[in-house]
């Protein structure tokens, strides 16, 4: 039995944004853009930061669902480590690189590693599993992701395909997503990825999968609270956050993960619909794709220029 996830300072601010005040808005923004300021930082002092008063931080730490102010910052300092933004970290270490591309070559490197490794700390086991029992299960699955989550979006919609579960991609804004949510029933499902807010797109495409009873997994790094009564899986992990560098990898990887886990789960499917996709690549080519490989293998290497 796996025990629930306490909700970060970044998803208590993205549930509760309706409900504050505008005074509780601006400090809770605050905290959850700055946690180590607000870790070690007295009420006076984050007062002062926000352009507010100490009264004000403990009231919005209260409407947090924190005991006050003391018990914000033991969840903050407990936790420190998840909560600083991935994207934050890259920005920071980019600011003391000097030396050239190569050195933020391995800056960019390490940064995913990390975000990564938090990733690894903070996905629930049980929730990936249910995921991917209800994708093994889908008569077809809508993957929506929009912005720059576009190619993702197609990019998995494919090798879902190519596993043999249909799937398409949702990153059409206006009246022409209104056609990719029109036929989706209760024997589909739908993957929908939201950061750090939730865009029309996204609450219309919830909206419909509750109404005709279609279940949703999230991916999302912020909203997992916000949106735990509108889906039936919540997949959380750091990512990024607007107005630093985005970076969409450890998405693109954990929907990697599921259809990995996916084809494994009916092995003998995947390999059967993979064999029919050779085949017909085969046919389109003209020749088999083992010869096409002998054939550039053949060729004379083209011999340099000399300058």
């Amino acid at each position: 039995m796996s025990v629930a996830k306490t909700p970060t300072l970044q998803e208590r601010v993205a549930s509760r944004i309706g409900s504050l005040t505008a005074t509780e808005r601006k400090v809770a923004e605050y905290l959850a853009a700055h946690p180590q300021e607000a870790a070690f930082g007295s009420a006076e002092e984050l007062g002062k930061a926000t352009g507010t008063s100490d009264a004000s931080v403990v009231r919005t730490a209260k409407a947090l669902g924190f005991d006050g102010l003391p018990g914000l910052k033991r969840s903050l300092q407990g936790h420190l480590q998840t909560l600083l933004s991935p994207a934050s970290r890259l920005s920071n270490s980019l600011e003391g690189v000097t030396d050239g591309p190569e050195a933020m070559l391995t800056a960019t490197l390490r940064d995913h590693v990390e975000r990564l490794q938090a990733a690894e700390r903070t996905l629930d086991g049980a929730e990936f599993r249910r995921a991917v029992e209800l994708l093994g299960a889908a008569r077809e699955t809508l993957v929506c992701g929009f912005a720059g989550l576009d190619g993702v979006s197609a990019y998995i919609a494919t090798h879902l395909t190519r596993i043999g579960h249909r799937a398409r991609a949702a990153s059409d804004t206006g009246y022409r997503l209104a056609d990719r949510l029109l036929l989706l029933g209760p024997e589909d499902v739908a993957i929908v990825m939201a950061h750090n807010r939730i865009q029309r797109e996204s609450r219309v495409i919830l909206d419909h999968c509750t109404a005709v009873g279609v279940p949703v997994i999230l991916l999302t790094d912020t909203l997992g609270e916000a949106l735990r009564d509108k889906v039936d899986v919540v997949l959380s992990a750091p990512m990024s956050r607007p107005g630093t560098f985005t970076s969409q990898a450890t998405v693109l990887i954990l929907l990697e993960a599921l259809t990995i886990a996916v084809a494994a789960a009916d092995r003998e499917r995947a390999l059967e619909v993979t064999g029919q996709m050779h085949q017909l690549r085969e046919e389109l080519n003209g020749h088999a794709l083992n010869d096409e490989t002998a054939l550039v293998a053949a060729r004379p290497k083209r011999r340099r220029r000399r300058k």
